[in-house]
């Protein structure tokens, strides 16, 4: 059946599961380069502490490569379907029910996932990690932390109490995840 009501909970361990793959591949290419530059074989916690430069660039592929997970791939490749979506039977169409497109996906991802929520997404660290380090302002860095995980919160109270189960990034991109054929 297409089009059918998502399982929160599967759609739950999707999620966690694709914010795992993608921040694996997400530091794949940063690792490489690090290492090269310095040496050590992991990442320093604290992206800020690196030279602005160096921390800049090291956001902006992290975010580059998690964007492709989950906009590119979908789009392209799995019709609306990151790597779990797949697994477990889901995607995300517009709410009239089309195939999503870079437009459609660009604003639920980039603007809904990582900006306006951001707090359980590793695209939205980064991207508050490059604030960071673009202005310096550690105050202005825990109030976006903050500011985040509550939205992030909103958001999950909207998917479980919502009779169509849609998150924030799901409205303002006028989506919504339903079950596919296999």
């Amino acid at each position: 059946m297409n089009g059918g009501k998502v399982n929160l909970f599967k759609r739950g361990i999707a999620a966690v599961l694709d914010i795992y793959i993608s921040s694996v591949l997400a530091n794949i290419p940063v690792l490489l380069i690090y290492s090269i530059k310095t040496g050590e074989t992991q990442l320093p916690r604290d992206l800020s502490s690196l030279p602005a430069l160096s921390g800049s660039l090291i956001c902006l592929m992290e975010i580059i490569m998690i964007l492709v997970y989950y906009i590119i791939l979908p789009v392209y490749k799995f019709n609306g379907q990151t790597l779990m979506k797949k697994l477990f039977g889901f995607k995300v169409v517009k709410t009239d029910g089309s195939n999503v497109d870079l437009s459609t996906l660009l604003k639920r991802e980039l603007l809904g996932s990582m900006i306006v929520e951001g707090g359980f997404v590793m695209s939205g660290g980064y991207f508050r990690e490059f604030i960071l380090i673009i202005t310096g302002l550690d105050f202005l860095y825990k109030i976006l932390v903050y500011i985040s995980y509550a939205l992030s919160i909103l958001s999950v109270i909207f998917m479980i109490f919502l009779k169509d189960n849609r998150a924030l990034h799901d409205f303002i991109a006028n989506t919504k995840v339903v079950t596919v054929s296999k």
